[in-house]
């Protein structure tokens, strides 16, 4: 089986992968103007990258669909290796993860970044062991 360090950095890579999904979506401009020429059918302005609900952005049916993806492939590390997790950290992952899926009700972009936030503050398996801290690279604003 894999080691502990192996499972929690795959976790880590797929709550990375949501948060890249989540942040490109959180409050995207407006999708550029269709060029006037050189196209034969006419331009989709109906199309839109996320859904817009009282000022609150969503993810799209698309966006959604991949979110559930990569949340499906967290519980299935967290329900092949339980052993590798204590028991409160467990049923707090997995409330967590029904949050960021909206199971518990809706969720608007910038709830879920919250959720992640949250997430990679609370474990300390998902803190980065390696590299430069990132308040050693980036100046403190006064």
């Amino acid at each position: 089986g894999k080691s502990k360090e192996e499972i929690y950095a795959s976790f880590r890579q797929t709550i990375l992968d949501i948060e890249r999904l989540i942040v490109m979506r959180d409050n995207p401009p407006p999708p550029p103007s269709p060029l006037p020429w050189g196209s034969t059918k006419p331009a989709d302005t109906n199309h839109t990258p996320y859904c817009s609900k009282g000022g609150l952005q969503t993810l799209s049916a698309d966006d959604l669909g991949m979110l559930l993806l990569h949340i499906h492939e967290c519980r299935n590390i967290l329900w092949q290796s339980p052993h590798r997790f204590p028991p409160d950290i467990l049923r707090n992952l997995s409330e967590d993860l029904a949050e960021l899926a909206g199971e518990r009700g809706p969720v608007s972009v910038r709830q879920q970044l919250q959720i992640i936030s949250r997430m990679t503050r609370t474990y300390p398996f998902m803190k980065p062991k390696y590299g430069i801290p990132f308040n050693m690279i980036m100046p403190k604003w006064n």
